[in-house]
This record gives structure tokens, sequence and C-alpha cells, in this order.
């Protein structure tokens, strides 16, 4: 369980089998009432987007939400596969988070053992960002993997030769070019064959890096940080001794140009900036977001405890920091990669709320947990370490069975247990049916197609939709879109422009009168309260009667008769 030298990672790969086992139970894991809540706003967004065609959705992006513009053409592509529903728009997150587990458990084996790594894929499965993000139909769990995977490739690039610290090629690294220049002592070509493999294997890890962190902006603009705070990452391993300056200028070699070849899509989406005014100024709750929500929405006691555990280990790193052993080299270089990802992120996006525009919501940070996973497991690995340590003091000589005790394998078994324990109630809450910012959508479609069911075969029933709330821009429709089968019988009267006509997030749509309801003798109305009254004063204006009515949270449903 004690941190140690990293491994070859595809021996990792090869070798523990525990990596793909503990990624297919957190998929499991997160899929269990995947489809029990409530499609919500920007699961709509989601829908409407990815069910367009593909001229629509390439106009619509000139627009507006240009930012998840290679997400919804992913999830187009899937559901075009397999059909949507709300589980299929989640099935992706939950598979990703599966994949999550397995890099985070990769990136831990780089500082430690086997024990270190299967610790830390068992606290990412307890994080309760880590278990939302898996059951929602937008890219948050795609940005944990990628951000995994991102530091993974940086990783093996700063091992290829380009990045050696001496000219000897690394543990690994070209031992096919060795080979052939050994066998081939008097053919130049052979040589020259070995020179260009050796050359190609310098190259195309940056090359990977680069090409994921292009994709990974793509996805979701915010991922950039990530490469910001591996910056941070290489100038402070650099400083220490651990890389060498050739090292940090292949690494300069690589960023720069991606930054440039990204300004073009960055600027496109800043001038999409309005999409996010919801997004609050900083204040004093920007701190309860960063401590709490961030990680562990409404649930502090799992956000405080994760937060001492960490800061355990960063007294442990503070303590051992200057010794030479393989462990404390570890934990150097552990410190190096991890703090910078869980913090500087954070703090770019907070100094650019304060300066220039507010752009930080906590569920936006959603990458940096498996970061936080290591973070934790590190902090476990520190806090047993500590208590061994404490009963080999002279106080604690009256008590020699404590020295013998597997403090370190204690403390990793008792953290799980407790995180397990604290994380439950935002378990449970998420899979609840109104789970995502209080929707009854799913509620409300139910008693539509009720409704709708009961009526004669030759009626021919309308459908009004009001306000929903919190989202001023949209309507009630987005109920329908998230759950179409409910409303195929029903005339949306008041609908002039539907989804895909213009370049638009949302459809054009006028308020409701008389003309519209000639010819039907029922209608539903489903709408928040912010303008009920206003539907159904001209719903009965135009000669109907209510005469069923059921209110859900934040949504009523209303049926009127002639």
């Amino acid at each position: 369980m004690t941190l140690g030298a990293p491994g070859a990672l595809g021996t990792l790969v090869k070798r523990r089998i525990e990596i793909p086992i503990l990624a297919v139970v957190g998929a499991v894991i997160v899929l269990i009432g995947i489809d029990t809540p409530s499609i919500w706003y920007d699961e709509a967004a989601t829908i409407v987007s990815a069910t367009r065609t593909w001229p629509e959705l390439w106009a619509m992006l000139h627009t507006v939400d240009a930012v998840h513009g290679v997400y919804y053409a992913f999830m187009h592509v899937w559901l075009d596969i397999v059909g949507y529903s709300p589980f299929t728009l989640r099935l992706p997150s939950a598979i990703i988070s599966g994949g999550t587990v397995a890099l985070t458990m990769l990136l831990a084996s780089r500082f430690g053992t086997r024990g270190f790594a299967l610790l830390a894929g068992v606290v990412l499965i307890t994080i309760p960002r880590f278990t939302w993000a898996g059951i929602e139909g937008r890219s948050y769990a795609l940005t944990a993997l990628l951000a995994a995977a991102l530091t993974l490739l940086l990783m093996r690039a700063l091992r290829s030769p380009s990045g050696a610290i001496s000219s000897r090629a690394p543990s690994g690294g070209s031992t096919e070019s060795s080979e052939s220049a050994g066998s081939s002592r008097s053919a130049g070509s052979s040589r020259s064959t070995g020179s260009t493999g050796s050359r190609w294997s310098a190259v195309w890890p940056w090359l990977a890096y680069a090409g994921v962190a292009l994709f990974s902006v793509g996805v979701f603009v915010y991922l950039s940080l990530v490469v910001v705070a591996h910056a941070v990452t290489v100038l402070v391993l650099t400083s220490s001794g651990t890389l060498s300056r050739r090292q940090l200028f292949a690494f300069g070699r690589t960023v720069v140009p991606l930054g440039v070849v990204c300004i073009p899509f960055v600027l496109v989406v800043a001038s999409q900036s309005g999409q996010v005014a919801w997004i609050d100024p900083i204040s004093q709750r920007t701190l309860t977001g960063i401590l709490i929500t961030q990680f562990a929405p409404m649930n502090p006691p799992f956000a405080i405890f994760t937060w001492l555990v960490v800061l355990i280990g960063i007294a442990t790193f503070i303590v051992a920091r200057r010794a030479a052993t393989t462990r404390a080299r570890a934990a150097r270089d552990l410190m190096a990669w991890v703090l910078p990802w869980l913090v500087v992120p954070t703090v770019v996006l907070v100094l650019t709320s304060v300066l220039v525009t507010p752009l930080y919501s906590p569920r936006y940070l959603t990458f940096l947990v498996p970061a936080l996973a290591i973070a934790i497991a590190g902090g476990t690995v520190g806090l047993g370490r500590l208590t061994r340590r404490a009963t080999r003091l002279p106080g604690a000589a009256r008590w020699p069975r404590m020295r013998s005790v597997p403090w370190t394998a204690l403390a990793a078994i008792s953290g799980v247990l407790v995180l397990a324990l604290l994380t439950q109630p935002s378990y449970v809450a998420q899979r609840g049916a109104e789970a995502k910012q209080d929707a009854s959508w799913s509620k409300a479609a139910w008693r539509v197609s009720e409704v709708a069911a009961s009526l004669p075969a030759d009626a021919s029933p309308a459908v009004v939709f009001g306000s929903i709330a919190y989202h001023p821009a949209a309507t009630a429709r987005v109920v329908e879109y998230a759950y179409p089968r409910a409303f195929t019988s029903l005339d949306d009267v008041a609908l002039v422009e539907p989804i895909g006509v213009a370049d638009r997030l949302w459809e054009t749509a006028e308020p409701v009168d008389a003309a519209m309801l000639e010819g039907h003798d029922t209608v539903i109305l489903v709408s928040s309260g912010r303008d009920r009254e206003v539907n159904e004063a001209a719903i009965e204006g135009a000669g109907f009667t209510e005469v069923d009515r059921w209110h859900y949270t934040n949504l009523w449903v209303k049926v009127y008769d002639r």
C-alpha cells in the first residue's frame, strides 16, 4: 500500500487484472438507477442538439453552444445508432466513468504499489461528483476521462527519448532501435532505419499528447486548464532537478503551437459567452462551491473528511520531503503532479471571474475528480505512515504490539469504509426522481400520456406549453423533447418553428389564442407557475373549462374540455 517507484505502463495493463475489474464495478455502480432521475434542462439541450440533422447542428453551433460541439457530434452518432431514451442518453457517461476508474488506477500506479492504485480507484467511485457525472447526459464524465488520459500521455512523453534527462534511452524507450543497430553494424541502411525508428519513438508521444489535448479543448474548453496545470508540474519538476531543460523545452515545443491552433475556437466560444450569463459573480458562496459543491454537492461531511485526509497527505509530504528514499521521491512526484491539477484550474477560473467575467461553476470542474481521488489515497497512506511512526516513538514503548499492526492497510480500509458511509446519502439522492434541479418532467410526461390514452380514439387533443422553472429562454416544451412518446397524439398548436429550422437552441412559438384552439375539444396545459395564469385565461377565453389538474414540483398539468 505504501508509495513506491512507478513501473512500466504496459506491464501494469497486462499484469493487474484488478484494474479492468474495478472499472467494470465502477460502471455498474454508476449504472444503477441511471434512468430514474427526470431529464432536466442541460440534458434537454443535449437532446435537441444531438437529434438535429448534421447541417442543422452545424448552423446552430455558429450561434450557440460551440463549446459543446464535439460532444454533440459524438452524441449525434450514438443516438443515431441506438435511438433516444433517458437510458441511452446517459449510458455513454456511465461507460466512460468506468474508463476513468481504470485510468485513475493507472495514474496511481505511477506513484505507488498495486494496493495504492486499488485504493485510488475505490476512492474515486465514492466521490459524489463522480457518480453524479456518470448519470448525466452531458460531457462531464468525459472531461474527467480526458484529464486523466492527458496526464498519462504527458508522463509517457516525458519518458520518451526526446525528453530523457540524459542521452541514454530510458527503460523501454527505444529497445527496437538498439537491437537493430546491434545486429547490422556493417549495413548502413539498417542503421538508418534504426535512427528513423528512434526519432519516431521520440516524437509520437508528444503528438499523441497534442492530439488528445486538442480534442479535449474541443469537447470542453475548460480542459485547457489541465494543460496549464501540466505546465506548472513541468516547471516544478524541472526546478527540483527531476526533469531536465530538454524535457521542459520538449513540453514547450508541444503546447505553444497547440495554444495557437486553439485560439480561433476559443474566440468563437468567447463570442457566445452570453449563454453563461447565469453564472454568479464571485462571492462568499464561491468558497462553499470550491470546498463542498465542486466534489460533494450538498454533502458537507464528505467534503470535510476528504479535505482533512488531503491535508494529512500534504503534511506527510512536508515531513518526508528531504528524505532520499524511493518512497519519498514517489511522494514528491505525486504532489508535483496531483496538486497543480487539483488547484490551478480552480484558481485560474476564480481569478478570471473576478478580473474579467464570471466563469466559475463547480460542476464545470468535474475533471478534477481523478486528482482528488489520488490525493485522498495519498493522504490515507500518509495517515497510516504517521500512525506507524507514532508507535515507534520512545513514549510508545509500553505497547510493543502496536508496532506490528499494519497501519497503512488499516488506514486504507477504514478510510474507504468512512467514505462509503458518507457518500451514501449523495448516491441515494442522485437517483431520486427529482434529483436534477428538482425537475419533475418525467412525472408530468407520465400524467400527460395517461390523459391522452384515456381520450376517445377520434379525439383531437391540443397541448399548450407554458414556462419552465429556472430557464426563461426555454418553455415547458422541453418536457416533450425529453419524453416524446407521451406527446405523440397531441397537437402543439402554438409552435411556429420547430427545433432545427432556425440556428438557435430552442424552437419558436407564439402565445396561444382562440384561433389556434379551433377544432379541438380537449386542451392539456403544461406549465410552471410563471405564466400559467396567462395561458389559463387564453384557454378559458376560447370556451374551455378546466376538468382536472395535477401539481408536481415546479410544474402543472391541467386538462380543459369545451
